[in-house]
Formats: structure tokens, sequence, C-alpha cells
């Protein structure tokens, strides 16, 4: 995707989902390499000044909407989830804080061929937080499943 639909594609979403707009979340990436950044300021922040443990969640979590917002071949009918996520807290951000995993174009080939023949997949993202000087701030692990939720 282009940096001009990427950047769209976050004020649509800081838009409908005020969680993403108070981090002023940014999509810095959307390939095969998925990387988004957050920000510090008052919305985000805890009361240490430092980024408060709700935006690292989501940060680390947005990323498995992310992959299917770019990848998903029929994203009318099938719909991502989280089913679990654990986070691994390693250092305070005092900074802005960019997530980042990765998601193979081979790996959305067999997301959109496994969907059309089962109806469901199932897949886990890494995801590592660092903030501004490249300090790996915490590690997220989230199994999602993509299904029809909807019945649509």
């Amino acid at each position: 995707m282009s940096p001009m639909d990427l950047n769209k594609m976050a004020a649509d979403i800081r838009a409908k989902y005020s969680v993403y707009g108070n981090a002023n979340l940014e999509i810095l990436e959307a390939n095969e390499i998925f990387k988004v950044r957050m920000s510090l300021g008052p919305e985000t922040e805890n009361h240490l000044k430092m980024m408060h443990a709700a935006y690292l969640f989501a940060g680390g979590e947005f990323l498995g909407g992310l992959v299917p917002m770019v990848h998903l071949a029929r994203p009318k009918k099938f719909q991502p989830v989280v089913r679990d996520l654990k986070i691994d807290f390693k250092a305070p951000a005092f900074s802005s804080v960019t997530a980042e995993t990765q998601f193979s174009q081979a790996q959305a080939d067999e997301m959109n061929k496994t969907l059309d023949e089962e109806g469901r997949f199932d897949f886990t993202l890494v995801a590592d937080l660092k903030d501004e000087n490249a300090k790996l701030i915490a590690q997220t692990t989230t199994n999602y499943v993509i299904r029809n939720f909807l019945g649509g």
C-alpha cells in the first residue's frame, strides 16, 4: 500500500475508534512487515508519565486487524477477532512506541485458501514494541481467529 493509502486508513481508524485516536495511531508499513506507531501524550500516559499499558496492548493487538485489512480477499464475509493475547513487559516507555510484526504473502495466500475451503483461519502474531531509541518495551503474542462472525 502506498503511504497515502496508509495515512488515509490510519485517519479513518483514528476517527472511528477513540483508543487509536487518543494514541494518534500511524500505520508505517503494511505489506509483509506491519508496523504502527502510537504517540505518548496526555491521553496515553499513566500516572508516571510513561505509556499506559492499555496502549501497549492496543498497539500489539491492532496488528492482527491490520493484516486482514491488507490481505483478506473477502473482507465483507470474514472478520478477525482476538482469541487471546499475552504481553511481556520489558521496560517503561517514555516516548512514542512502535509495534511491529511480520506476515508474509505466502501466509496471506494460505489464509485466503483456508478461509475458502474451511471458513475459518487461526493465526498467531508475535509483535515487538519499541521506544524511539529502539529499546524493546514489550512483546505481545496474540492468537486470532478469522471466520464469518456476522453471518453475511
